[in-house]
């Protein structure tokens, strides 16, 4: 069976958006380098000036700045419009140009836009020409005016002169921009057309050979070529090197999934670690009979061909294979060792003895990467059985993918990669309780189902998938961030609810505390009055008139006792003067007329037996205050279960606390839960209150809020393990699988 082609309209739509957002992240750049080069010119220019001279350096400086937003967006605008205008022509579009007379300044921009599509119809105008007739064919038409097609050199090249029409530019900063886009465009060119090639060859738009130098295809980026041998088509065979490996996909392969170079490097360092380890390890484990260890006395195995590795394999594809069932019910099972094992019994299907064959060390890579992979997966993820038996069914299309493609290993915008770290989020902690969550695993189902019958030797097969589902998450996070954000305004709300109670906690600590205060009145300040105190931080907070006010009749009504300030005025006196404010004080607590009027009269009652020095008195005036109702608690929220009781200080360890105050919004950690089993919680939200940070899951409802230190207690115990901040559950498992070989060896 062959993989499905990418259709017609996925191709455009896929098209648009890559090229749209390559150009747009090119522009930001040169916008940046612009500025950057402006900045250091007006800083040399004002050593030893006059500092009140305008510099017209300066004032080009301060015009980019004030319109780089603008340029950016019109940028992207315009070109979105070209596509527009392919898939619906405006009535009276003119395809040839058009006389006028233009000024000066705009034929500068003219001439320095032409240079730029000379140069890229010098370097790449072969490859340009062959995109040029693929596009052609998916509108229908013959041939494409090149103001009508979105990816000619003209449209290619005078993209930044459109962005900036209607802007006035000193002329200055023009030539820095046009000659900044120049450079970056023809620089950065390939990372354009690389993705468009390789989604229009697996089209069959483009063939495969004879594509020119401006994108062609490097070797290991895809399927085997036409007349190759597997040998030495991919970099697991015997004549791959250390540059055939390092192709592919090291140019930000994809839609918008790109890395920086170093982080592909970081990855392929992880990949040559983990195949020192493994062959480090094979004889410690003394070549076990699956994988056709030669005993004494019995004759050579024959290393099987990677043709027959790859169709022992594709028989396999369509059934979850028994080791890999066995690896789901027994967890300590190695899924590498079955998976061999199971290899060379299903040799037998193309007429092969096991007896006969064994895996060579090359191949044997691949499928011990792929088997430690995903023992990982299915031991540190929140699979339910739904979802293990999904992911259960990509085993072996992805050992077939690390015997043609060992770059999976490598870099991180390998399609295969970016599509199962898709399916993953789709599935980890989904146990299909809710609609949206079945519909989400009903669609990461379809994607396996495609990819189980479709997939033979093209890996682009990856790509056309992982679009599909991302495109799908992509709908579903923008639900999933509506929750978050309602999630974070709860807690903030909560956050500030309880940090005005401790404000207004404190202020009645600071006035009753170690002094002689009657009942009645520190019942009052305690209750009505504290609670009419948070609401004033609250809503107007503890600058304000409001809250300035309330500390004022507290204080009034401490210096109404014996040794304050008005200890020998009147009692009703004052306490008439401070009516309004008592009843407003406790309407705010609900005590209102009769109930009101009974306060104020015990609160009196009160000061004048400590007065008279009176102590049963005053106790009997307090009795009334229990109408004043108590301010509602605070709404329980999830708080960690520190080892030795909550008042426990906890037991960190100094260096986990450094990565862990390193976290920033968006980022994942990995949870257990009160099953013990890890699950994805994603940094939703850190409050500038008490520095806590809260923690959602993937549907954005809150887990865990806690501080620092909590967190670092839950590491230390293993309830707590960070991921790789910059990839997904791919990238995670490598880092893992390094530290069991690790384990292993030692």
């Amino acid at each position: 069976m062959s993989s499905r082609p990418p259709t017609y309209d996925e191709l455009l739509r896929y098209t648009r958006r890559s090229v749209v957002e390559q150009l747009s992240s090119l522009v930001h750049a040169v916008l940046g380098k612009a500025d950057d080069w402006m900045f250091d010119l007006a800083q040399k220019e004002g050593e030893g000036a006059d500092p009140f001279a305008r510099s017209p350096r300066l004032e080009a400086m301060n015009t980019l700045r004030s319109t780089r937003a603008t340029i950016e967006r019109q940028f992207a605008r315009q070109y979105e419009a070209l596509f527009d205008e392919l898939i619906e022509p405006k009535q009276g579009s003119a395809d040839g140009l058009r006389l006028s007379l233009v000024e000066e300044q705009e034929l500068e921009q003219q001439l320095a836009s032409d240079l730029i599509v000379e140069a890229l119809q010098r370097a790449h105008g072969h490859s340009l020409d062959a995109l040029a007739k693929a596009l052609a064919k998916i509108m229908g038409v013959g041939s494409l005016a090149p103001r009508q097609n979105p990816l000619s050199p003209l449209n290619f090249g005078h993209a930044l002169h459109r962005a900036v029409q209607g802007i006035e530019l000193p002329n200055m900063l023009q030539v820095v921009l046009y000659k900044y886009y120049e450079r970056e465009l023809l620089a950065r060119f390939n990372e354009v057309l690389d993705p468009l090639m390789q989604r229009f060859m697996a089209a069959g738009l483009v063939p495969r050979q004879g594509v020119g130098a401006g994108a062609s295809m490097r070797p290991g980026s895809g399927a085997p070529r036409p007349g190759t041998s597997p040998s030495t088509s991919h970099p697991g065979g015997a004549a791959s090197s250390p540059d055939h490996e390092a192709g592919g996909y090291a140019q930000g392969h994809g839609h918008g999934h790109g890395h920086s170079a170093s982080t592909s490097q970081d990855d392929a360092n992880v990949f040559s670690l983990l195949r020192e380890m493994l062959r480090a390890l094979r004889p410690q484990q003394a070549g076990g009979p699956a994988v056709g260890a030669v005993g004494h006395g019995l004759p050579e195995r024959r290393a099987l061909q990677t043709t027959e590795m790859l169709s022992v394999l594709s028989l396999m594809q369509t059934e979850v294979p028994p080791s890999v069932l066995e690896t789901m019910e027994r967890h300590e099972a190695s899924l590498s060792v079955l998976l061999k094992r199971d290899l060379l019994e299903s040799a037998r299907r193309i007429g092969l003895s096991p007896e006969q064959v064994r895996i060579s060390p090359d191949e044997e890579d691949a499928v011990d990467l792929v088997g430690m992979l995903f023992d990982v997966l299915f031991d540190e993820h929140d699979f339910e059985q739904r979802a293990r038996n999904l992911v259960s069914r990509l085993v072996v299309p992805y050992v077939k993918v690390a015997l043609l493609d060992r770059q999976m290993f490598m870099y991180r915008t390998h399609p295969a990669r970016r599509l199962l770290n898709a399916v993953t989020e789709a599935c980890e902690g989904n146990g299909g309780q809710s609609a949206l969550e079945r519909e989400m695993l009903g669609k990461a189902e379809q994607v396996v189902d495609t990819l189980v019958g479709d997939f033979n030797e093209d890996v682009a097969i990856f790509e056309t998938l992982e679009s599909e589902l991302r495109g799908f998450l992509e709908q579903h996070q923008k639900r999933v961030e509506l929750a978050e954000k309602r999630a974070a305004e709860a807690q903030r709300g909560q956050e500030r609810l309880e940090h005005a109670r401790v404000q207004a906690g404190g202020e009645v600590s600071n006035r009753v505390d170690g002094r002689k205060v009657p009942a009645a009145l520190r019942e009052f300040l305690a209750r009505s009055w504290s609670h009419h105190l948070s609401l004033v931080a609250l809503r107007e907070g503890s600058e304000s008139v409001a809250w300035s006010a309330a500390l004022s009749l507290a204080d009034k009504l401490l210096d109404l006792l014996p040794g304050g300030k008005a200890a020998g005025i009147s009692i009703p006196t004052v306490m008439q003067g401070l009516l309004a404010d008592l009843v407003v004080v406790l309407g705010s607590s609900g005590v209102q007329g009769d109930a009101a009027d009974g306060v104020v009269k015990a609160i009196a009652d009160g000061i004048e037996a400590q007065r008279r020095g009176d102590a049963v008195a005053a106790q009997q005036a307090a009795a009334v205050l229990r109408v004043a109702p108590e301010p509602p608690p605070l709404p329980a929220q999830p708080r960690l279960k520190i080892v030795g009781g909550t008042d426990a200080v906890p037991d960190f360890d100094p260096d986990d606390l450094a990565q862990l105050r390193d976290l920033k919004v968006g980022d994942w950690i990995s949870l257990a839960g009160e099953d013990e089993k890890l699950a994805p919680a994603k940094l939703a939200w850190i409050s500038p209150i008490s520095n806590r940070l809260m923690f959602v899951n993937r549907r954005g409802v809150r887990m865990l809020v806690a501080s620092v230190e909590e967190l670092g207690a839950l590491k230390k115990v293993g309830k707590l393990q960070l991921r790789d901040a910059q990839g997904g559950a791919f990238e995670d498992a490598l880092q893992r699988m390094v530290g069991r070989l690790k384990q292993d060896i030692a």
